[in-house]
């Protein structure tokens, strides 16, 4: 049987043109695979509204200012059961807190909460441990005259 040299056989039967056709390929089919798994799963807008968001920064920042010109500051402590806030520099104890949780990426996970007084300046509500990472909390009164804003980083 007589060997023959890979200089005269055809291309298709070589190795290198079929390494190199493969090399693009790959990202093609790669790049595809991609685009379908974004189309099935998008990503969340955390705003839907951005302009609307734009205007009430001002009325936000006012919210804060007053908080710190009241000398107000909280306490936040979440446990397996329980949304416990401490607030501090009350004046008059209002007859409930609202409160936003926001999720920094997913806001399918945002609540709201109502939470009533349990003790002096301590409000309490029942609470499910919301998924961990980056939470942002507002705290205010119902009369929204004040408004306390936090960063939470919750671990599993």
């Amino acid at each position: 049987m007589e060997h023959i040299p890979d200089d005269n056989l055809p291309w298709y039967k070589q190795f290198w043109p079929w390494f190199l056709i493969l090399l693009p390929l790959t990202v093609v089919i790669a790049s595809v695979i991609t685009f379908f798994i974004s189309q099935k799963n998008p990503p969340s807008l955390v705003t839907t509204d951005y302009y609307k968001e734009g205007l009430a920064i001002n009325i936000n920042k006012q919210l804060e200012e007053n908080a710190k010109k009241l000398g107000l500051s909280a306490t936040v402590t979440i446990d397996s059961q329980f949304l416990t806030i401490q607030l501090t520099g009350l004046r008059s104890q209002p007859s409930q807190l609202l409160v936003d949780l926001k999720h920094a990426t997913l806001s399918q996970f945002d609540q709201s909460l109502k939470l009533m007084p349990i003790a002096n300046s301590t409000y309490q509500t029942p609470f499910k441990l919301p998924k961990p990472g980056k939470w942002y909390i507002s705290i205010k009164e119902p009369s929204q005259a004040w408004e306390i804003k936090k960063a939470a980083l919750l671990k599993p």
